[in-house]
């Protein structure tokens, strides 16, 4: 083999390693650890085009889930427990970095506030139905007659009673 096709093969495979390596070194699954989605679902994704949390971001390149997940690891390597990576997170973006918002003082409200919403809701509907319900009319005796001689019809076309409630035997014709 002359020795420019091997410099040639070398160059080759040099710029395959390099490739791959930089491939590699932008893997965003190295950063998909038990430890960062456990963190991860308690933080929300707030890139403004997806409305899931860390860990279920489902977009490729993610503005905001690939740094943060990065943040989530970097302070878990550093030995922080999940309570103190979800703590810092929050002290650092506030209150909206949480998936749901805690069970205390405002976010409290923001948990019980729909189920009022529905009962409160289904209250007004019922005092509405309950005001404007109408007795039903009589059947005026023309509508009754009307109605006697479609009964008649119905019971001559079938051969049994138009009324199934009721057990009575068969006309003869």
């Amino acid at each position: 083999m002359p020795a420019s096709l091997r410099r040639w093969n070398l160059k080759l495979l040099a710029a395959f390693l390099i490739s791959f390596a930089a491939l590699i070194a932008q893997d965003p699954t190295s950063l998909l650890t038990p430890g960062v989605m456990r963190v991860g679902g308690r933080l929300a994704c707030r890139c403004g085009s997806c409305r899931n949390t860390v860990r279920d971001c489902p977009m490729l390149r993610c503005s905001y889930t690939e740094p943060m997940r990065a943040h989530i690891k970097q302070l878990q390597d550093n030995g922080a427990s999940d309570e103190t990576v979800v703590n810092t997170i929050v002290r650092e973006q506030g209150v909206v970095a949480l998936a749901a918002p805690p069970a205390e003082g405002w976010g409290l409200f923001t948990w019980i506030m729909p189920g009022l919403a529905l009962l409160m809701g289904f209250g007004v509907y019922s005092w509405w139905v309950r005001r404007n319900r109408r007795e039903p009319q009589t059947v005026s005796e023309v509508d009754r007659a009307v109605l006697e001689r479609f009964r008649d019809q119905i019971e001559d076309e079938l051969g049994e009673p138009a009324d199934l409630g009721k057990k009575t035997p068969p006309r003869n014709k």
